[in-house]
């Protein structure tokens, strides 16, 4: 091969190189002066419930630094000494609506409608915790979790974030009907029956029974005596 094509070779090679290692490089950023959004539909399988509500507390500030996005937690929650190195573990989730509870905090309240459909507008960039203060009629709450504004899909950074997936109901139980004990010791009397006529029968019956044998008895003694 002549010694040009060798170099031309090495030259597309080295750009392809240097294009691959751009694209490997670049990626993307989340914009900090968007606001963003968080969709949720509570729903039992494909049924959407509807009914409750889902407050909304807003626990962690998006963190960026050199391209790199992460979460602190807010001042509201700082004390709560609660890691945020896992945020798809409900642990993480239970353990911050539990500080919620304890220390009073407030959310936002949003009220589930009757298709299952509940959305929060004009969210700051951050982590967000949801939690089921009011459950639908006959269903459990659900458990609480967390959902980030934006959110990575795809390689990029989506703004109005659908967390219905993260939602799942169960049914409250119902509770067991008790078994009918069953009688013990002696049989109860059926309805309207009576023991007095069982004795009275009873005596009567010896009565003439007695008389019976005393009249025949009586005429075999007036027979010898004849």
């Amino acid at each position: 091969m002549p010694i040009r094509k060798r170099l031309f070779a090495l030259l597309a090679a080295a750009v392809m190189i240097c294009a691959m290692g751009a694209d490997a490089l670049a990626h993307d950023v989340p914009d900090t002066s968007r606001n963003g959004s968080i969709q949720i539909s509570m729903h039992m399988g494909e049924t959407a419930v509807g009914g409750g509500t889902l407050a909304l507390y807003r626990i962690g500030d998006a963190w960026e630094n050199d391209g790199n996005y992460d979460f602190v937690l807010t001042e509201a929650f700082a004390d709560s000494g609660v890691s945020l190195a896992d945020i798809q573990s409900s642990g993480t989730a239970k353990e911050l609506a539990d500080y919620a509870a304890d220390h009073g905090l407030a959310g936002v309240t949003g009220e589930i409608g009757s298709d299952g459909q509940v959305s929060f507008d004009g969210l700051e960039l951050g982590l967000y915790l949801l939690v089921q203060e009011e459950a639908a009629l006959g269903y459990n709450k659900a458990e609480p979790f967390l959902v980030s504004v934006p959110m990575m899909e795809d390689g990029s950074y989506i703004y109005s974030v659908d967390a219905s997936p993260k939602v799942e109901l169960t049914k409250v139980s119902e509770p067991e009907k008790p078994k009918p004990e069953k009688p013990t010791g002696s049989k109860l009397p059926q309805t309207g029956q009576l023991n007095w006529p069982v004795f009275v029968l009873a005596v009567s019956g010896v009565l003439l029974f007695s008389m019976g044998w005393m009249l025949r008895f009586g005429k075999r003694r007036d027979g010898y005596e004849k």
